[in-house]
């Protein structure tokens, strides 16, 4: 699949048309039939990835830990910068089923400080039926997340597997709905990347797409799209689904990347997986975040086998800057992360989202303290 040739910070609307090649009779048996085989045609990983996956759906998330990695500190000082911009970032916004969805006042206060907030919007929205695994939202989800952070704040990411399941012209007509929404969206084709100001410079791309997917930004050398002098974060759809932990070839993609980038910070396995520092060869700490889980869900039922798992994400925060010793250099100084949880609120309610001191996936002692961790905490706040 072909790349983009330049970064952007909007897409414009496309006018091609994409019929839906199964569209549903009102015959109910040859909807059935229809609904039953769209079910299955979603392909996004090879066999054995997708029989893993539905063993890990049925038996339960993966704890194997292969690099015997843990959280660093919530509060942790990377480098000695003069701050000048906060990014926050989020996890995966599911569909929510047609469910109300609200933030507890304190998710909103945790990003307050934050000048950008980077969320991965998992799915369109879009009119058409929603037919298992397809993921889709409905108008009132922006409602919700007016509830998160201003508009003005908030970066969607479309590069996902889930952003091509109604097709690219369903894609494009969402797109156009956020921008006129007064949303910022980047992750197709023409966007892989998008800058947030001078010194600050995001990168997108998806490992994996349910369906076909030729519109979207593919994570394919990434490093392309680097921009000297800034910044740089990636922000990919990567790994795997229900794994707690990295497997080996994806923390050795990490450290790759990190190579390039200045943080990376992942979504994709709707469990959060360890945000962790890595030290370059330059000396500079980066944030090394696998997977920030879920930001919300409209079937996270912990009493659900299948969702229980799909309950829990992190959200996180970091300042960004010039260093104290070499001004020219930007680098990431304070990181603040919490444990987030989409619990249901009650009968006809909805769901909320809350911040969490611990959720089940981990025990307390998956979290270093900061003399363990070899690096500075930071004050609280």
């Amino acid at each position: 699949m072909g790349g983009p040739r330049g970064c952007r910070s909007a897409v414009l609307p496309s006018a091609r048309h994409h019929p839906d090649a199964l569209k549903s009779s009102h015959h109910p048996h040859r909807t059935l039939l229809l609904d039953w085989i769209r079910a299955f045609t979603a392909k996004p990983y090879p066999p054995r990835e997708a029989l893993g996956l539905i063993w890990r759906n049925l038996a339960g998330a993966s704890f194997c830990n292969p690099r015997g990695l843990c959280f660093v500190p919530r509060q942790t000082q990377l480098n000695p910068i003069e701050p000048r911009l906060t990014l926050g970032f989020g996890g995966d916004v599911m569909s929510m089923f047609g469910k109300p969805l609200v933030f507890d006042p304190a998710v909103a206060a945790f990003f307050r400080p934050c000048d950008r907030v980077l969320l991965n919007f998992e799915g369109v929205i879009t009119d058409q039926r929603q037919i298992s695994p397809d993921q889709k939202h409905t108008r009132p989800i922006l409602q919700a997340l007016d509830g998160l952070a201003p508009r003005s704040k908030l970066v969607l990411s479309l590069a996902n597997n889930h952003t091509g399941d109604f097709g690219e012209a369903e894609c494009r007509r969402s797109l156009a709905l956020l921008q006129d929404e007064g949303f910022t969206a980047f992750g197709l084709i023409e966007s892989p990347c998008i800058d947030l100001g001078e010194h600050l410079r995001v990168v997108t791309g998806t490992r994996w797409s349910n369906r076909e997917g030729q519109h979207l930004a593919w994570l394919e050398e990434p490093a392309q799209w680097v921009r000297p002098g800034a910044f740089n974060v990636l922000y990919p759809h990567w790994g795997y689904e229900l794994e707690v932990y990295p497997r080996h070839d994806v923390a050795t993609q990490m450290t790759q990347w990190l190579a390039a980038f200045d943080a990376v910070v992942g979504h994709h396995s709707h469990t959060p997986q360890p945000v962790t520092v890595h030290c370059g060869a330059d000396g500079l700490q980066r944030l090394a975040a696998y997977s920030m889980g879920d930001l919300c869900f409209g079937m996270a039922y912990r009493r659900l086998p299948t969702f229980k798992y799909y309950a829990f994400g992190l959200v996180g925060r970091m300042t960004i800057g010039p260093l104290r010793a070499d001004p020219s250099r930007w680098a990431a100084g304070e990181l603040q992360w919490s444990f987030v949880e989409c619990r249901p609120r009650g009968r006809g309610l909805g769901f909320e989202v809350v911040l969490q001191e611990h959720i089940p996936l981990f025990a307390p002692d998956a979290i270093a303290s900061p003399a363990s961790a070899g690096v500075q905490p930071s004050a609280a706040t």
